[in-house]
């Protein structure tokens, strides 16, 4: 009954009147979508869609975390104790910046004497220079990055024998 009711209500003023109220609900729900596209914030782009986050050449060891993912591989390999490093890290998203590569020892506490220097190299990739790891046993790998706001840790554990 309530259905027929709402049927007339709508055709009683006329086939006119019905389609003019069809027309109105419409612009009403389309100037709707449109504000809230335009109050929409952007989303980051995720690792799965960015060309970036394919593994790049000799990728070496991968690391992932709050949606950020790293590859990295030392120069010259394989590593040793005492001897200096570098490391070439891929991140992804491309647009991510790598503020800090560190390393300690978790056991011993204590971390490397010396502070790596990071040069970009484009295109997501980086590379640390001034690593230095004294003394076997396990090291952990700790990789720092950014993405706008978000800042992400992303850690591994390396034994050094």
């Amino acid at each position: 009954m309530t259905t027929k009711w709402t049927t007339r209500a709508l055709t009683g003023f006329g086939r006119g009147a019905g389609r003019l109220a069809a027309l109105g609900l419409l612009a009403a729900l389309a100037a709707l979508a449109a504000l809230a596209a335009a109050h929409a914030q952007p989303q980051p782009a995720t690792p799965a869609h960015s060309p970036a986050c394919e593994p790049p050449p000799a990728a070496g060891h991968h690391l992932a975390a709050g949606g950020l993912q790293a590859w990295w591989r030392a120069e010259p390999e394989p590593l040793r104790v005492g001897q200096p490093f570098a490391l070439v890290v891929t991140v992804c998203p491309v647009q991510t910046q790598l503020l800090r590569v560190d390393a300690h020892m978790p056991e011993h506490r204590h971390g490397m004497n010396y502070r790596p220097t990071l040069q970009p190299l484009g295109g997501g990739r980086w590379r640390a220079e001034g690593l230095l790891w004294h003394m076997p046993g396990r090291w952990e790998l700790v990789l720092e990055a950014g993405l706008g706001e978000q800042k992400v840790r992303l850690t591994q554990a390396v034994l050094l024998k």
